[in-house]
């Protein structure tokens, strides 16, 4: 029977050894094939690694419940403007929907949601626990549109008939809402503003301490894994699943008590482990497979399961990622650095007739300018178009009802103009975004056409 070091081992390299990415607003996390040329580590430092590994992605929910959540929890915040080519806090922004978010603490009990009549609209309701899972994605796939009600109750809770049980005593509430035009801004912050929160009273004692702030990411790595433990600690009763290795650590006298009185040995082990999970996360990053010259998303993106080093990666490099049942996002494989395009020269992706993204919401493809940080921003352009898609006007079609979309730093000319996505004359990345996919969207059957030089 295996240990937890071996079952440990085999889930990261099993994790490595599939194939597939993931993506979360363009942002590729691609697997790598194998371990090899993995410094090797003593089993302190490769617990250290380990755990860091476990939880990145919590200490990054946590870093941006800091920087999102404001004053009080229990309130949404709205995001009233579409994305433009000012928009520069958020790397890879996203033009097709407007984000509402809310962070909910159900230390004091159960929470409750309202959400909106939206109609046909596209419209979902994200709930991601602290470990990034999104554990309930209400809206127009789940409810058709209808307004309703979701009764959350905390994680020690039995749920009744209806409600629904939160795996962490916080919970990231995520709001996407679909707007076609600025003329349809008003109607779609209507939804916005049906959106609320009911929340457990105190009855008069006293409201739960704040959460602790977390050390920055540049802190030493003992500080880092000593305020995760202590954040793990009071997350949740962990899952069934992690067990194996929650006792892995455990028995290597990883404990928050321990953590926060480390001597120089194991100040020194956790140096050494959180550089190897960097390195991990890296040689997850740059070993992209591509089919038909695009990076696509892994089943479990959103839902992680046990993959821990998967995570992680998509902790770095994005946060709050859709599962594949709601969303899909492909970032198109360029042969330049972090996959770019040189728009020197124009490109083009042709549709053939019969084969645009099969999707039950929308798709559309978006461009960003690669800045020389890797930051992937849009492209001020004499249209402000940044994306092209199923909701783009004058789009125009082919005799025999094929789609090409020209990609270019000049204007084509007025026979392509409505089909231009005008780049710049440096590196670019597109990205394509797909909403209630069609099952050979989400299977793989259907793949997208490549991007060509003309």
């Amino acid at each position: 029977m295996r240990g937890p070091v071996a079952s440990r081992r085999t889930a990261l390299q099993g994790a490595l050894a599939c194939g597939g990415v993931a993506l979360l607003t363009g942002c590729a996390i691609p697997t790598v094939r194998s371990a090899a040329g993995r410094a090797a580590l003593d089993p302190l430092a490769e617990g250290c690694r380990d755990l860091y590994l476990y939880g990145l992605a919590a200490l990054e929910m946590a870093r941006a419940r800091e920087r999102t959540m404001g004053p009080q929890p229990n309130v949404f915040r709205h995001v009233r403007a579409p994305a433009s080519a000012a928009s520069r806090r958020v790397t890879t922004p996203n033009n097709d929907t407007l984000y509402s978010s809310a962070w909910l603490d159900l230390r004091s009990g159960a929470v409750e949601l309202d959400v909106p009549a939206t109609g046909d609209r596209y419209f979902s309701i994200a709930l991601l626990d602290m470990h990034s899972n999104n554990f309930h994605v209400g809206g127009l796939r789940r409810d058709g549109g209808r307004a309703h009600r979701i009764r959350l109750v905390p994680p020690d809770a039995t749920p009744a008939a209806g409600e629904v049980r939160a795996p962490t005593w916080w919970v990231w509430a995520q709001g996407r809402t679909l707007f076609s035009s600025a003329q349809d801004l008003p109607a779609a912050h209507a939804v916005q503003d049906g959106l609320g929160v009911r929340a457990r009273g105190i009855d008069g004692g006293a409201a739960p301490p704040s959460p602790p702030p977390m050390p920055p990411t540049t802190a030493p790595a003992l500080t880092q894994l000593s305020a995760m433990s202590g954040l793990l600690d009071g997350i949740a009763p962990p899952a069934r699943a992690d067990g194996p290795f929650l006792a892995r650590s455990r028995a290597l006298g990883l404990s928050t008590s321990a953590l926060v009185a480390a001597d120089g040995a194991l100040a020194a082990a956790a140096e050494r482990g959180v550089d190897a999970a960097r390195r991990d996360i890296r040689a997850v990053i740059d070993a992209a497979e591509t089919v038909d010259g695009w990076i696509y998303s892994r089943p479990t993106i959103g839902d992680f399961g046990t993959d821990y080093l998967y995570r992680a990666a998509i902790a770095v490099w994005g946060l709050a990622a859709l599962p594949p049942v709601e969303a899909v996002y492909v970032r198109a494989a360029g042969p330049g650095p972090s996959a770019s395009f040189d728009g020197m020269r124009p490109h083009r992706l042709r549709f053939a007739p019969g084969a645009l993204p099969p999707v039950g919401a929308f798709w559309s493809l978006s461009l960003y300018e690669v800045l020389p940080s890797g930051e992937l921003y849009f492209f001020d352009n004499p249209l402000q178009r940044y994306a092209i898609g199923d909701r783009t006007p004058g789009l125009a079609r082919g005799a025999d009802g094929s789609l090409e979309i020209r990609i270019a730093a000049d204007d084509p000319g007025p026979a392509l103009r409505a089909n231009w996505l005008p780049c710049p004359r440096g590196p670019f990345s597109l990205v394509l975004r797909a909403y209630l996919p069609g099952p050979g969207f989400v299977s793989g059957r259907y793949r997208l056409p490549p991007v060509e030089p003309v």
